[in-house]
């Protein structure tokens, strides 16, 4: 049975719509291509940073990944511009569906837990401007051990953090690939499938539970399930 969940959070419940409304503004008709050109890089460095055991902050990763599919576009843009990208990721609101969602979490009484590549800081100040900050025991960051998802040891500090075996907890998140890396190091699984277009990757493990929405989590975790 669970005993805690874990959340990541860009994507999960963060949206991050408005990144490319921003994005949009600063360099137009350009910005679909280049914000999912951004996401994709953005990732690709962490991965690569934590197998060289070369970590920074994941706003390294998050700046740089702009500059390289603003390169790849052919978009020129300022110092100013990306500054005005970058800081969109600190005004972000949560989904429509999150606060309720961990509300009724809550008064379950399940410890509930942030967790993200972020640094402590930033998720912090993410989740208080997004008004969900008091739902969470704590925010578990991974510069703690200064790799980034899905190593194993970033896991097994969330496990250690909320003082429980791996199996005991459950980590809901949008993105397969941190899907894969919890149940590798033993956790749950929820795949929160917020884009119905989204396809889970072809492996041999599957998320124990597939949601569509948020309330779908809330329902189901706090049935125990």
């Amino acid at each position: 049975m669970t005993r805690a969940v874990a959340f990541d959070i860009y994507g999960t419940l963060i949206d991050t719509q408005a990144v490319l409304t921003r994005l949009s503004e600063l360099i137009g008709a350009k910005a679909p291509a280049v914000s999912q050109l951004w996401r994709q890089k953005q990732l690709e460095y962490s991965f690569r940073r934590g197998l060289m055991g070369d970590y920074c902050d994941f706003s390294v990763c998050t700046r740089q990944a702009l500059l390289f599919a603003c390169q790849q576009h052919q978009v020129a843009i300022s110092a100013a511009a990306v500054e005005q990208a970058m800081l969109a990721y600190a005004e972000l609101a949560a989904f429509a569906d999150v606060p309720a969602g961990l509300e009724a979490l809550q008064q379950q009484g399940i410890p509930l837990y942030a967790f993200s590549n972020g640094s402590r800081a930033a998720v912090q100040q993410l989740l208080e401007r997004a008004e969900i900050a008091q739902y969470f025991a704590a925010v578990v960051s991974v510069e703690d051990v200064q790799s980034f998802k899905p190593d194993p040891k970033v896991y097994a500090h969330l496990a250690q953090t909320c003082g429980l075996p791996a199996s005991k907890i459950r980590l809901v998140s949008s993105n397969p690939f941190d899907i894969l890396g919890a149940a590798h190091a033993g956790l749950s699984t929820a795949w929160l499938r917020r884009d119905p277009q989204a396809i889970f990757d072809p492996w041999d493990v599957q998320p124990d539970l597939t949601l569509d929405d948020f309330s779908d989590v809330a329902r189901q975790l706090a049935a125990g399930q």
